[in-house]
């Protein structure tokens, strides 16, 4: 009798023989690496097991630094989240190791005819509930097929060698408050060229993961835990009199080592060869075998520091977020071209200020082919340029709707730098657009290592849990947005919608509440009215949407979500002229 061994733990379920994670019946995207980890751990449930352990049989007779082993943990936990009891399942020894605490309930099945039971078979109770997604919802016809194909990917996939994971920390302003602009710029410059410099070997937090510790007082020790990072590069900036001093030093986050500081004192135009100079020193010193960047040679040659200073204030004016300062970044970054028409970077801006005005204030067809035409002159200028390729990405996939097209940037993009999260999440979202749900969540998860504290991350995921059907998780992701920023909007609003699948009726208007209290998007009020309809309360739900419509009077709305509240309703007329409006906008 051949037999497979199953343990099951929360919604989890894990065969041990065809080394294949469940969640509710459905197989999980899992690195090589981080499910080997997951087996030990499980086989030892309720006992510690050693660091040198799991090293030894994860890694076995090869020397791998223990922050690999920190990161295969941090995502685990990112991956599993919290038991019924609101605790982790893996619990940190300090000084020791691990334990797995998840009471485990295990079987033994016979697969000896041949037919091999899938863990929903096993336990009813994993069966994939039923539920009612929205008119004009993501197709789900592919899903089926999708987590087919998605088994046999991961499944077959072979490990590939562990990436050493790095945080660029703010840069420290010692000039003038008027200059952080220069500081923080110089900080998002060095994530984008450190993310290029060797992907396959180098990973590199992103910036909204790690401005939340400018001026921070936690040791190096404490950050590597939080962002999962096995070193950090921290720096100071001073700019006066024509000149720049710019202090850096490596640290190692497991021991708090200093493993080397440099300071640079130049002339400020030289800003850009000394960040290529930072690099090459930091790759080096992390013994990676630098291959050479691909680079366009006229994107090389067009340094110049006036036009650099205007692209470093764009992008601080572009991460406040408002109308305002949007057309503010707009202006600096034209003003940025009209100096020097070479820096492909500046392009890549203005499509970047550009589709922030969809989000929020302009409709697509306002804004979508200004944003293509500067993403395809970004390319033309470096077509190894990883944001514009993503940009040209949304532009066919939200946009055109031309999914192939938006597939084959995404896809390049990733192969540029996988340390992007935009790249990462756009091409989620191609995959959840064509019903491939587990393998848009296993990019979603890539996205969340690369940017564990951005809550836009994790406000793009939701829509993609949703419409997979996963209530629970959309309702766990949920609320971990909401622990990330607890005045943000939209995760009330899907909080909201998930309760209302689930027949949560009083969470469910609770959630929309809070939606709508912190909402500054007509979307959102929009999405909370859909939830309450769901749940029978017919009027509130009218008063929302009247709400909505009154705001889109000043900020865009998605005439989509519009037409689905309508629907909730039963209001068919009000929802079909939704949906053409919708259509001709191409809302997103």
């Amino acid at each position: 009798m051949k037999t497979k061994h199953l343990h099951r733990f929360g919604s989890y379920t894990l065969d041990v023989e065809e080394r294949v994670l469940f969640r509710e019946g459905k197989p999980v995207a899992l690195p090589p690496k981080d499910l080997e980890t997951l087996l030990v751990l499980v086989e030892n449930a309720g006992h510690i097991v050693e660091k040198e352990e799991l090293l030894e049989r994860v890694w076995p007779g090869v020397f791998i630094e223990e922050g690999n082993l920190s990161r295969r943990i941090f995502n685990l936990r990112q991956l599993l989240g919290v038991d019924a009891d609101g605790r982790t399942y893996i619990e940190t020894i300090p000084k020791r190791g691990y334990r797995f605490t998840a009471v485990l309930e295990g079987d033994a099945v016979d697969t000896s005819s041949g037919a091999t039971a899938s863990p929903s078979q096993v336990n009813p109770s994993l069966s994939k509930r039923s539920f009612h997604l929205w008119p004009l919802a993501l197709s789900i016809a592919l899903a089926a097929t999708a987590i087919l194909l998605s088994r046999h990917f991961w499944i077959q996939e072979t490990a590939s060698p562990e990436k050493v994971m790095l945080a660029v920390l703010p840069f420290e302003n010692l000039t003038d408050q008027r200059d952080d602009y220069f500081a923080d710029g110089l900080t998002e410059e060095m994530i984008a060229q450190l993310g290029q410099v060797q992907p396959a070997k180098l990973g590199v937090i992103a910036r909204t993961s790690t401005v939340r510790y400018k001026n921070t007082k936690e040791t190096a020790a404490q950050i590597g835990r939080e962002l999962g990072v096995n070193y950090l590069l921290e720096g100071s900036v001073r700019r006066a009199d024509g000149r720049v001093r710019i202090t850096t030093q490596l640290v190692r986050a497991s021991d708090q080592t200093n493993l080397w500081s440099q300071t640079y004192e130049r002339p400020v135009a030289d800003v850009l060869r000394i960040q290529r100079e930072i690099a090459d020193k930091i790759t080096y010193s992390l013994s990676i075998r630098l291959l050479p960047v691909e680079s366009n040679t006229t994107a090389n040659s067009s340094a110049n520091f006036e036009s650099y200073d205007k692209y470093l204030l764009g992008l601080h004016d572009l991460g406040q977020g408002t109308r305002d300062s949007i057309n503010l970044a707009l202006q600096h970054f034209q003003e940025g071209i009209s100096i020097n028409s070479n820096d492909a970077r500046i392009y890549s801006g203005v499509g970047e200020a550009y589709e922030a005005l969809t989000t929020y204030f302009s409709s697509p067809t306002e804004v979508m082919p200004r944003v293509k035409a500067a993403a395809q002159q970004a390319l033309q200028l470096d077509p190894n340029l990883a944001s514009a390729h993503v940009l040209l990405g949304d532009v066919h996939l939200l946009y055109e709707w031309n999914w192939p097209a938006g597939e084959k940037e995404y896809r390049r993009a990733l192969e540029l730098n996988p340390s992007l999260p935009e790249a990462q999440l756009g091409y989620a979202a191609y995959l959840g657009t064509l019903g491939r749900f587990d393998e848009a969540l296993s990019h979603v998860q890539q996205a969340y290592f690369a940017d564990p504290l951005a809550i836009d991350s994790r406000n793009d995921a939701l829509w993609i849990y949703y419409f997979s059907g996963r209530m629970n998780e959309t309702i766990e992701q949920s609320k971990k947005a909401i622990e990330l920023a607890p005045a943000a909007s939209l995760p009330y609003a899907m909080l909201a919608m998930a309760d209302a699948q689930l027949g949560k009726r009083s969470e469910a208007l609770q959630a929309a509440d809070n939606a709508v209290h912190f909402a500054k998007s007509p979307s959102v009020v929009a999405t909370a009215a859909s939830a309450v309809a769901q749940v029978g309360q017919r009027q509130h739900a009218k008063d929302l949407l009247n709400l909505a419509l009154e705001m889109a009077q000043k900020r865009y709305v998605c005439r989509f979500i519009v037409a689905a509240a309508y629907s909730e309703l039963g209001e068919k007329e009000q929802a079909l002229d939704s949906l053409e409006l919708g259509y001709s906008q191409r809302s997103t």
